[in-house]
């Protein structure tokens, strides 16, 4: 049961500004539940707290989650607010930020989260959950009262949210092309701009479509944020953001590539032009000759493309009613129910 004197806080969220976004990554949850619970408890640690370095460490978390709470610290309070699960570079450890404060360099204080955070299939991404900050203050008996952390454990079990997220926005980026040997097409062009190369080490092998800025950190799958590169560099990027794969002249570099992009992408699919000459379209648009000759007739190609269906053409069930036999089947059953 709620404390009559506790204050409900929505804490502004500064967690998009600490860890150098500029915007919101569009699949941070927005949950306002809390199923399970999964977090630690932080308290104020007394001044004989074992050696004097202990004290210490134990003091700052305490002190900045004191800092994040001003100027409402003295109450007794829940707030709302959204934490960060930032992996080490092994990808075993998770330090915590809530909006952005750093509370905690590792989580083996939550046996259970960090439990979930090991199991993860993507432990290495930074991971947003909404969290819940419960008590502080001071007690009427004049003590001092330590603060839970809570999160949204159901949010962070959802392992392949971001993955789905990765298919989606694939096929969205290609849909637009409307059959593959088109967005074939595209791909090639792409590639192209980067001399068919990756764009980080050169290899001509394995190039793969990368995210610039990682759909972690809210970069999408779309014209302006993609960069060739093979799958060697792409695994070796993961979800860093570009300023910590790149260097700055790489970057410098990059930017008119990222720009030309558009180009490529802003696709608008010609129907009429299909309809009326499907070998001429696809030829106007630069596939080769011998590929549309396969395309269109080769049943047994990845790219095949049926002829369309002629009207009339197909089997059918054409359905008659005989008005005069209906008619006596009724007069028939009413006489038999008239009969005594």
């Amino acid at each position: 049961m709620r404390h009559p004197d506790q204050l409900a806080l929505v804490l502004p969220n500064e967690t998009v500004s600490r860890l150098n976004l500029d915007y919101t990554p569009f699949h941070w949850p927005s949950s306002q539940k809390f199923p399970e619970y999964g977090g630690f408890w932080i308290e104020e640690p007394w001044d004989g707290y074992g050696q004097k370095k202990w004290y210490a460490a134990a003091r700052e978390p305490y002190e900045r989650l004191q800092q994040l709470l001003a100027p409402n610290n003295e109450n007794w309070i829940e707030a709302e607010c959204l934490a960060a699960l930032i992996p080490d570079t092994g990808g075993h450890n998770f330090s915590l930020q809530v909006n952005g404060i750093p509370l905690s360099g590792s989580l083996s204080e939550s046996p259970k989260l960090q439990k979930l955070m090991r199991q993860r299939k993507m432990r290495f991404l930074v991971t947003t959950c909404r969290a819940r900050i419960s008590g502080g203050g001071m007690m009427p008996d004049g003590k001092k009262r330590g603060y839970g952390i809570g999160f949204d454990v159901a949010a962070l079990r959802e392992v392949d949210a971001i993955e789905r997220q990765r298919t989606q926005e694939k096929s969205q980026l290609f849909s637009v092309f409307m059959y593959p040997v088109i967005a074939d097409l595209a791909k090639k062009k792409f590639f192209g701009l980067f001399g068919n190369r990756c764009f980080k080490c050169g290899s001509t092998n394995s190039l793969e479509i990368d995210h610039h800025i990682p759909i972690v950190l809210g970069g999408h799958l779309v014209p302006g944020n993609l960069v060739a590169l093979c799958s060697r560099c792409n695994n070796q990027k993961l979800d860093s953001p570009p300023e910590a794969f790149y260097s700055k002249e790489e970057l410098d570099c990059l930017q008119p590539l990222l720009a030309d992009q558009n180009a490529i992408f802003s696709f608008a699919f010609d129907r009429d032009h299909w309809e009326r000459d499907r070998e001429g379209y696809l030829l106007a648009l630069g596939i080769d000759r011998s590929l549309v000759s396969e395309v269109l007739t080769n049943s047994d190609h990845r790219f095949y493309i049926p002829p369309p269906s002629k009207l009339g053409e197909g089997m059918g069930v054409i359905i008659t009613v005989d008005n005069d036999l209906i008619m006596q089947v009724l007069r028939e059953s009413n006489s038999r129910t008239k009969e005594p």
